[in-house]
């Protein structure tokens, strides 16, 4: 497992592997791409858009149609700058995450980019607790 300290309030950790197949009915949005955010890393997390502090947070990713590398970025709460973890695999069919830590409660932009280009797009908000 590979960690990168991204700022004092943002730790993003990546997966070592993946977690799951995923069916392709599962994972047919857009061109075969689908991201979303659970409140855990379990590959049985459901995507949600409310997660409390004190939760794992983690951003999944999912390439149905074929491999790809992909990017995430996370804007988080009263920052200017997004924070990024590029060149992750996402080998067909398989889900993969990328683990979000924040001290920061509040609305958090995750976005998901294939070739430079936005595929995904997943609002949530972090509350107390």
């Amino acid at each position: 497992m590979t960690t990168r300290l991204l700022v004092p309030v943002a730790l993003v950790t990546l997966a070592a592997g993946p977690l799951a197949a995923v069916s392709p009915e599962a994972a047919a949005a857009g061109d075969g791409y689908h991201g979303y955010v659970a409140c855990s890393t379990k590959a049985s997390a459901k995507p949600t858009h409310q997660c409390k502090l004190s939760q794992t947070k983690a951003a999944f990713f999912v390439s149905s149609g074929h491999d790809a590398t992909y990017k995430v970025c996370v804007k988080f709460p009263g920052r200017r700058q997004r924070l990024c973890a590029s060149a992750q695999p996402a080998p067909k069919g398989k889900k993969r995450f990328v683990t979000i830590a924040t001290a920061n409660t509040g609305k958090h932009v995750v976005k998901w980019y294939v070739d430079n280009r936005l595929v995904e797009s997943w609002t949530f908000q972090v509350s107390a607790g």
